[in-house]
């Protein structure tokens, strides 16, 4: 008898922030919310920490959860966000990984709000560490929250416009992977590594160069992306062999990325979602 595979995940959003990282709801509200809106399969990705798992003590059925994080990392002077998704959350590297940003991170605000006040703008550690969330990952819209909150900025865009965005007078880099170092992290945690919204990368060239470095797939869809994109992004992969996934990349904030309902995946996307789901479980079961 033949059995056939069937795609019983149709209703998805596999990139999405919690209040530990830089987005706004907890871990629990976020995966309350997927089940009430009736979502099939949410990952919680947020930047370089895989805590929010920790915080979900109780069973979301039949939501079903892959678990991951967006990893930072650089290529050629450019930032690379990577998400890493069904990924053992106590792989030794993994850990040692999340430890390294968790530092650095926490290092580089200093940094940051020294030069801050150096221009005349008064914030201290202390306030940016309150809105940092359970593990005090701060990254740099917990900066600019309070530079809103302190009325130096009327939004968290301007705090980027003008002081601590790319190349802005109070801009510290952080310590970040290279690709090939945060796909080898990735694959020793079991996981699959996707390029994050491509759309946002340098150079289009630079997926050819991630492909060949073992790269696992790609966002096909994201906010950010318009429909060429997409198809482009879904012909690569279907050339290349590579997973496809789509993600709102929310926050909480009200901009373009405040979408929580499921993503308009097309029929090729959900069956890529599906054999990913599948084989996820058989690399845990």
């Amino acid at each position: 008898m033949i059995v056939k595979n069937i795609d019983t995940i149709k209703r998805i959003n596999l990139h999405l922030h919690t209040n530990v990282s830089d987005g706004v709801l907890s871990p629990a509200q976020v995966a309350g919310c997927a089940r009430r809106i009736g979502l099939d399969l949410i990952s919680i990705t947020d930047h370089d920490t895989g805590d929010a798992y920790g915080l979900l003590t109780k069973d979301y059925s039949p939501l079903k959860i892959l678990p991951g994080m967006e990893i930072s990392s650089q290529h050629e002077g450019t930032d690379v966000h990577i998400l890493a998704l069904g990924v053992n959350l106590e792989s030794p590297s993994l850990v040692e990984m999340m430890e390294m940003y968790l530092i650095g991170r926490r290092e580089r605000a200093i940094r940051m709000i020294d030069k801050l006040c150096e221009m005349g703008m008064e914030l201290t550690l202390e306030e940016v560490v309150a809105v940092a969330g359970s593990r005090e990952l701060i990254v740099r819209p917990h900066v600019a929250q309070i530079l809103v909150n302190r009325g130096y900025v009327s939004t968290k865009n301007e705090a980027f416009n003008k002081y601590i965005g790319n190349d802005k007078p109070a801009f510290f880099p952080k310590p970040e992977f290279s690709v090939p170092d945060a796909i080898r992290v990735i694959h020793e945690a079991n996981g699959f590594a996707l390029i994050a919204h491509p759309g946002k990368l340098e150079k289009e060239s630079y997926i050819e160069e991630f492909i060949a470095m073992g790269i696992d797939g790609l966002e096909v869809w994201h906010p950010d992306h318009n429909p060429a994109q997409v198809d482009f992004y879904i012909e690569t992969c279907q050339n290349n062999g590579l997973y496809m996934t789509a993600g709102s990349d929310f926050h909480g904030d009200m901009d373009r990325h405040n979408i929580f309902d499921a993503v308009p995946a097309n029929a090729v996307v959900l069956e890529s979602v599906n054999k990913l789901w599948r084989e996820y479980q058989c690399r845990v079961n």
